[in-house]
């Protein structure tokens, strides 16, 4: 009867677990459309209607080649437009955060066992994490990385062969829904290969000898023998071949080509990670620097392969620190458990035991959610879809109405290229950074270097395209110049943006 009355309790508290993950993630979701969306919506029409001829479509600059790196995403998130407009766009994002949530949830659940700690990382990760609740392929992709990690984990455990499948299935979809981190999901096998690698190494008796690691039996970090280490390599070579199903044609080479280009040093997300505003990324390493230096926690290499891994990808580049909140968090909260097991501390389980067998604690916690869920709705839900002052929704209709934008040569910012392609406006760039780097586009030169200090030299930049009118925010350096120059006229202004059109001369 105790055995049953056990499980009733944890039933009940999973059931509260999922419903208090549902209404977070519906709580923390931002209502705004982030730029990217805006292309999203109209590739997604575009080849609907017209196919993937691997061309752009909407930069007047020249004829440029575009490899459609998410357009399984994109024709997805244009039919719920279509059908529901920005509404549909909103919920579909949630939709897509819930799952997300949950996936933290059961992986957590699945390999540590902790029903309560499972839960409550879930809850906590899904904070930060809302930042990257937005629109974009992204958040597709980042919970099929974490059910790789889980896939290769159960593969290696169990040895069925399902998982091979799981994990082509899951390469399959990255490769069509977000192309351009698709190499990741192989840097995600280099742990467990790694350890397999050093172990081998390591019962060399040359090598024993030599390094003499004899001494280092007890070491806190464990090397093993990764079993099922052929169907690891099977999976990996068959996860590999499925880059070749996919429309885009940079699946094995988006990585290498973007390093050498100039975005990394012009777009935020592919800057350092600024530490000091990023309190949930220092309290976890502190978390991992605390079990690091007791002298009973164990770590297997693997396990410190991908954390220090996934903890430089994070501090080299701040569109990283996902990986690190959704993959890197999963394993120090592994190791934080081992590390209480280990000093034989029982305080988890008398905290779990209080919480699943106190029907008023289910209460007070399944409130809490609710109430910080419906307080962080109620702020969003004033939040209006397109943001005026982030993008020139009145010099849009003015341009629409009154000018031939066929014969327009607009240069604009990069922010905002995305909501006038939208619009039927062609654009000068847009935040498909890709097709603007010479690496891509198939030309001598990229688009970005064209940006880099233009105020400087506008006059000859815009000469050099031809540029007719052009469309800047208030807050930029070269609406104050271009403000004072006389071969500019004033067309259409509002508070946060301004359309000038060059005279001719």
């Amino acid at each position: 009867m105790e055995v049953v009355i056990i499980v009733h309790d944890k039933i009940k508290f999973r059931i509260l677990s999922i419903f208090a993950i549902i209404f977070l993630c519906i709580g923390l979701t931002y209502r705004v459309l982030q730029n990217d969306t805006f292309y999203i919506i109209k590739l997604g029409e575009d080849i609907v209607k017209n196919g993937i001829d691997l061309l752009d479509h909407y930069s007047w600059v020249a004829d440029l080649e575009y490899t459609y790196p998410h357009w399984l995403y994109d024709v997805i998130i244009y039919l719920i437009y279509n059908v529901f407009d920005y509404i549909g766009v909103y919920i579909s994002v949630i939709i897509c955060f819930i799952f997300f949530g949950l996936c933290i949830y059961f992986v957590h659940l699945k390999m540590h066992k902790n029903e309560f700690i499972a839960f409550f990382v879930a809850a906590i990760t899904c904070v930060p994490l809302s930042m990257f609740a937005v629109a974009r392929s992204q958040i597709i992709s980042l919970p099929l990385f974490l059910l790789e990690v889980y896939s290769i984990d159960r593969l290696i455990k169990t040895g069925q062969n399902r998982y091979i499948i799981y994990l082509c299935i899951l390469s399959l979809i990255i490769a069509n829904t977000h192309a351009t981190t698709w190499l990741f999901y192989f840097v995600l096998f280099l742990p467990f290969i790694g350890e397999h690698i050093v172990y081998k190494v390591s019962q060399n008796r040359k090598v024993r000898k030599i390094y003499k690691l004899d001494k280092y039996k007890n070491s806190k970090v464990i090397i093993k023998e990764i079993k099922n280490l052929n169907k690891v390599i099977v999976g990996l070579v068959l996860s590999f071949l499925m880059g070749i199903f996919t429309p885009s044609r940079i699946c094995y080479s988006y990585v290498f080509r973007v390093m050498l280009g100039n975005s990394q040093k012009l777009l935020l997300e592919h800057l350092p990670l600024v530490v000091i505003e990023n309190p949930f990324f220092i309290f976890t390493v502190i978390l991992l620097v605390i079990i690091l230096i007791n002298n009973k926690s164990k770590i297997y290499l693997r396990e410190l392969f991908m954390i220090c891994g996934l903890l430089v990808m994070a501090l080299i580049s701040t569109r990283h620190l996902v990986f690190f909140y959704t993959i890197g968090v999963l394993y120090v909260t592994i190791l934080s458990l081992r590390c209480l097991s280990n000093i034989g501390d029982k305080s988890l389980d008398i905290l779990y035991n209080l919480i699943v067998k106190n029907k008023f604690i289910y209460v007070v916690v399944f409130i809490v959610i609710i109430g910080y869920s419906g307080y962080n709705f109620y702020l969003h839900s004033d939040e209006k879809y397109v943001l005026k002052e982030e993008y020139p929704v009145g010099a849009v209709k003015y341009i629409n109405k009154n000018l031939e934008v066929e014969n327009m040569r607009l240069y604009n910012n990069y922010n905002y290229g995305s909501y006038l392609l939208f619009n039927d406006i062609p654009v000068f760039i847009d935040s498909r950074c890709d097709l603007y780097l010479k690496e891509f586009n198939g030309m001598d030169y990229s688009i970005f270097d064209e940006l880099v200090d233009i105020e400087f030299d506008y006059e000859e930049k815009f000469e050099y395209f031809d540029v007719t009118h052009v469309l800047l925010d208030k807050k930029s350096v070269l609406y104050m110049i271009i403000l004072k120059d006389i071969n500019y006229e004033i067309l259409y202004e509002d508070d946060d943006f301004i359309l000038f059109k060059k005279l001719d001369n």
